[in-house]
């Protein structure tokens, strides 16, 4: 068996060269060594590859990885496992779904269960190296078995999906409730995705005709085509009494205000997109109307993974959600059109022949 493989590795801002990599040759006790099948593309990947490494360790050593310089990207991977440590064997052949987000299981927040918050955490293929390449190393307890009633290409979304599932945990959502998806694109599909089970009224709002059909076929209720210049005063008309949950997913500059005027008197605002830039709140009718805002981050992968995965199984989610896939050979250009908006969905990439 050859002593390389092919991977995508990030040297710098738009310097991602396909290339031959040394295959990993040693796992520890319980690592499990995946034969990668798809991995997919998301905005941060797109962030980190276009405009600046603010979560690949370029230039300095991560915290709690220790890893540093040129990364192999890909955190939404699956595949099979083809290799095992000495306390992995189980795993052996299984297709699996992984997880990313490696915690230590020991500080307080692990034994909470909020293992996305570990005092340790890192991610594969942000913090070191992950998915986009022919193999990749991961911790068996984050490699989630692909029921056989799951495709691949449906499995790819399940990381994705899961963070949907892990801010609609947290948004503390029930049965009856009027709720607002502002922004449907990647997240917040998956979010709508989520909300099915839940009873809720779903009303999808975005600057995209294109998202807010696909939103439809998701389960949204109703759909809200809105200008990206939209004002919190006028977006507040649009629904006057306010709603109970307001799921903010874009991240955009002003957002989050807007969110915010969507919110009922005692709602929540949940702030699940990624704004890196200071932006205007008006925190004062957060606190005068008594609005809780909440945020979210990643998933916890024994809980939100496996339930994405049963999600998946009708295949419906994939064919509504995916772009296209691309090898990896061509995987400069599949950034490219994400890193340009010209994505309509997810994108995969596989090292595999398509």
């Amino acid at each position: 068996m050859s002593a390389t493989m092919r991977a995508a590795v990030l040297h710098d801002i738009k310097d991602l060269r396909v290339e031959d990599f040394p295959k990993p040759s040693t796992l520890a006790p319980n690592d499990v060594l995946v034969h990668v099948k798809y991995n997919g593309l998301c905005g941060t990947d797109a962030s980190e590859y276009a405009k600046s490494s603010m979560m690949v360790p370029l230039k300095n050593p991560h915290p709690n990885s220790k890893h540093q310089g040129a990364t192999i990207l890909g955190h939404e991977f699956i595949g099979t496992v083809v290799e095992a440590g000495a306390s992995a064997q189980e795993m052996l052949g299984k297709r699996v779904a992984c997880g990313a987000g490696v915690s230590c299981g020991q500080c307080a927040l692990c034994k909470e269960g909020r293992t996305n918050l570990c005092d340790h955490y890192y991610t594969l293929g942000l913090s070191i190296h992950g998915g986009l390449a022919e193999f990749a190393v991961a911790p068996k307890n984050i490699c989630v078995p692909i029921p056989d009633s799951v495709s691949d290409e449906s499995a790819a979304l399940a990381q994705p999906l899961a963070v949907g599932i892990h801010g609609v945990r947290r948004a503390g959502v029930k049965k009856g409730d009027q709720v607002v998806l502002l922004g449907v694109g990647a997240i917040g599909s998956f979010a709508c995705v989520a909300l099915q089970s839940y009873g809720v009224e779903i009303i999808a709002m975005d600057i995209d005709q294109k998202r807010l059909d696909v939103a439809t076929q998701l389960g949204a209720t109703k759909t809200i085509l809105i200008s990206p210049e939209i004002t919190p005063a006028e977006i507040k008309a649009l629904i006057p009494a306010g709603v109970d949950v307001v799921f903010e997913t874009s991240g955009a500059p002003g957002a989050a205000a807007r969110g915010l005027a969507l919110a009922k008197r005692g709602g929540i605002l949940m702030l699940m997109g990624l704004n890196k830039t200071p932006q205007d709140f008006p925190f004062a009718d957060a606190v005068l109307r008594e609005v809780v805002l909440q945020t979210t981050v990643a998933h916890v992968c024994k809980d939100d993974m496996p339930e994405a995965l049963e999600l998946l199984a009708s295949g419906k989610v994939a064919k509504l959600l995916t772009d296209r896939i691309y090898s990896l050979e061509n995987v400069n250009e599949a950034f490219e059109v994400l890193a340009s908006g010209k994505a309509n969905g997810k994108i995969l990439v596989t090292p595999q022949n398509v």
